[in-house]
């Protein structure tokens, strides 16, 4: 009987197969696939070990103090995310190298811009997603475990034609 089966599938007995898609379409060369590139940004501090950077490691004592002076604002911050996603992106074709790069430079300069805001206390995150609009759906997620009295975050996007473009920074208060 499996013969049979064989048979009428086309299949050999043996191949794999799956109830999701067609394993043989796999094989078929990928147009333009996209890439991804993570990556973290350069501390002087990692830089220490290698000996490149002697910079001498200061040690606080403890304050105690257990609210940031001034808490994080979302409404100052997501002007700035959206400032440089529209800055950068506006009229931009995606190319995926390209692209994979401009995301850490963007999550740079937006980081670096809301440090100029002087947020004291807080160690800050940003992470900036570009990909292609290709008629399809996308959501973007993230989860933390943080303090809901004191953490916070903002979130702007930006889309054109070709691209579509997530910025978040996360803060994250430092006791």
């Amino acid at each position: 009987m499996k013969e049979a089966d064989a048979r009428m599938t086309g299949r050999d007995l043996g191949a794999k197969v799956s109830s999701l898609f067609d394993v043989a379409a796999q094989h078929r060369p990928l147009k333009n696939a996209g890439s991804s590139v993570i990556s973290f940004a350069c501390d002087p501090r990692h830089d220490e070990e290698a000996g490149l950077h002697k910079v001498k490691k200061v040690y606080y004592e403890n304050t105690y103090q257990l609210d940031p002076p001034a808490k994080f604002r979302a409404d100052q911050v997501k002007p700035i995310i959206e400032q440089v996603l529209e800055a950068n992106l506006q009229g931009r074709k995606y190319d995926p190298i390209e692209c994979s790069f401009l995301s850490k430079k963007l999550s740079d300069e937006i980081k670096q811009r809301v440090k100029e805001l002087d947020f004291k206390r807080y160690k800050l995150v940003c992470t900036v997603t570009i990909g292609q609009k290709h008629d399809q759906g996308v959501q973007i997620g993230s989860r933390y475990l943080w303090d809901a009295d004191r953490d916070n975050f903002a979130a702007a996007s930006f889309h054109n034609r070709h691209i579509f473009a997530d910025g978040s920074v996360y803060a994250l208060y430092y006791e």
